[in-house]
């Protein structure tokens, strides 16, 4: 059985053992000494205790206590303090302001990453916004005119989509540009401190940024207008399907007249007018296949208008293989009835 300690890490708490705690403190005045000459060593001090604490966040389940294999795991991948302090080997530097600019200038080193903690859609802006030092707004803003003036140019111009490239310069730096989704790419992209070691994966994967777009400002808002757009598109199909529907008892009349003109009938003639010329089981099964058409189209419209939760039983699947199921019987009854009417007609 050991003994623990609680320790508060960057703002976050820990449940440590005693032996753990005393290698951690050690690590932790190890950097402070090998910093002491610096003028930023309370920053740099701070961002190393909370690259530690973002670790032990990882490695730590609820409820778990931090032991000596994660502490010295921990060194390992963050470095010993006198390479993290990058010092100056050159007995006789060129000014002691131009050391400490090339030590703060390795410090915050940064890399290019896309910002998809501050996106509005694919996070290349914020990315480019956040390694440059640039207001990400500034940013999206020089995008945004850039398009506009392609567009008006060839809208003046009439000669070539010149619209195009700007979009094209941004998807080609969104495949390009890695998304920072891991704690060390984010200090990575902020110019602060990590381990060679501790990369992860950056490939570009569609699926993830495709799920990633949808769900960023941008892509929900192009998601909702489009949802709207084919909201209103069901929405006039599902009434027009169902005016079809209304006018549908008046068609065996208008069959019934238009028959009626034939002076001969054969037998498959004679089956059309006996059924469709008046209102039956046929034209019942014809109505129930349009009327679940149109409620499929309606129901899929209010969706899609308002923005709602598709209940768990599905009523869309539901309508869907209703009609399914009405379709056979239709085609069977027809099939049925044209066997009874015309002997040997499936011979």
């Amino acid at each position: 059985m050991k003994t623990t300690e609680n320790i508060s890490l960057a703002g976050y708490a820990f449940t440590i053992e005693t032996d753990a705690y005393a290698e951690l403190g050690t690590y932790l005045n190890d950097i402070r000494e090998a910093f002491r000459a610096d003028a930023n060593a309370e920053e740099i001090t701070a961002d190393i205790e909370e690259r530690i604490a973002e670790l032990l966040r990882e490695k730590c389940i609820s409820g778990m206590v931090v032991d000596m294999t994660m502490v010295r795991d921990i060194k390992t991948r963050i470095g010993n303090p006198k390479e993290l302090a990058q010092d100056d080997t050159d007995p006789a530097p060129a000014s002691p302001s131009a050391v400490k600019d090339e030590q703060k200038k390795s410090w915050k080193t940064k890399r290019l990453y896309r910002n998809i903690d501050e996106k509005v859609f694919g996070g290349v802006c914020s990315g480019l916004g956040t390694y440059f030092g640039l207001d990400k707004a500034l940013v999206r803003l020089a995008f945004v005119i850039i398009f506009f003036i392609s567009f008006v140019w060839m809208v003046n111009d009439g000669d070539g989509p010149y619209f195009i490239f700007p979009m094209i310069a941004y998807i080609c730096l969104w495949i390009s540009m890695p998304a920072a989704r891991t704690d060390e790419q984010k200090r990575e992209m902020k110019g602060k401190p990590t381990s060679l070691d501790g990369y992860r994966s950056s490939d570009f994967d569609f699926r993830t940024e495709v799920r990633e777009a949808a769900q960023s400002p941008a892509g929900q808002t192009f998601r909702r207008a489009g949802g709207v757009f084919l909201g209103i598109l069901l929405l006039l199909f599902g009434l027009g399907v169902m005016f079809t529907c209304v006018i549908l008892p008046s068609f065996p009349s208008i069959i019934f007249h238009e028959m009626m003109e034939w002076t001969v009938l054969d037998e498959g003639d004679q089956f059309i007018f006996n059924m469709f010329s008046s209102f039956n089981t046929t034209w019942i099964l014809i109505l129930v296949n349009i009327g679940l058409v149109a409620v499929w189209g309606i129901y899929n419209a209010i969706i899609l208008l308002f923005d709602l939760k598709t209940p768990s039983w599905r009523p869309g699947l539901v309508i869907f293989i209703a009609w399914v199921i009405s379709l056979f019987v239709t085609a069977a009854y027809f099939f049925k009835m044209m066997a009874e009417a015309i002997p040997g007609f499936f011979i």
